[in-house]
């Protein structure tokens, strides 16, 4: 499996502090990654699945997330406006100490494997990431890498737990 791959990281664009573009390699056939992003985004904790992360789901749809760093730190942010197009995207929106965007576009590698592109577009709300953004954004574009490729060994050894499972001839 390869490491999360970004492809711009953390490059400033006009409408945000923050651009940060990865590719996930998922082993698992891209149907089965489609199917298990819908039941685990309609599901109370959809991140279940990655380490660092906490989320909740409210009344309303909207995800509720802790983010932990690697350097320390935690971000805390809501995603909304969730959109998919299924087999292919899902935009959101995200507030809190995050504010933005993301897009994640799924992609059929091959029969067995499955490409994830996740965007991001956002600048920080903290008055202390605003303050030293300029000195602490290498940290913050190395936290971001770690955080991205945290999710991606986490979906895939998630994946291959539940392929376990319903395999299972006694579960």
């Amino acid at each position: 499996m390869n490491p999360t791959s970004p492809t711009d990281p953390g490059s400033d664009t006009a409408e945000s502090q923050y651009s940060f573009s990865s590719r996930w390699h998922i082993d698992a056939p891209h149907e089965r990654v489609w199917t298990t992003f819908e039941d685990l985004l309609s599901s109370d904790d959809p991140f279940v699945w990655w380490p660092g992360m906490a989320s909740t789901r409210d009344g309303g749809g909207d995800i509720h997330v802790d983010a932990g760093s690697p350097m320390g730190y935690t971000l805390r942010f809501r995603l909304h406006d969730l959109v998919q197009t299924p087999k292919e995207r899902v935009e959101l929106q995200a507030d809190g100490d995050l504010l933005g965007s993301a897009d994640l576009r799924l992609s059929p590698a091959d029969a067995t494997s499955s490409t994830i592109d996740v965007s991001w577009h956002v600048d920080v709300t903290q008055p202390w990431m605003r303050r030293m953004r300029f000195v602490l954004r290498p940290v913050f574009v190395l936290a971001h890498d770690a955080v991205m490729r945290a999710g991606e060994r986490g979906l895939n050894a998630w994946l291959r737990e539940q392929a376990a499972g319903d395999s299972d001839p006694v579960g």
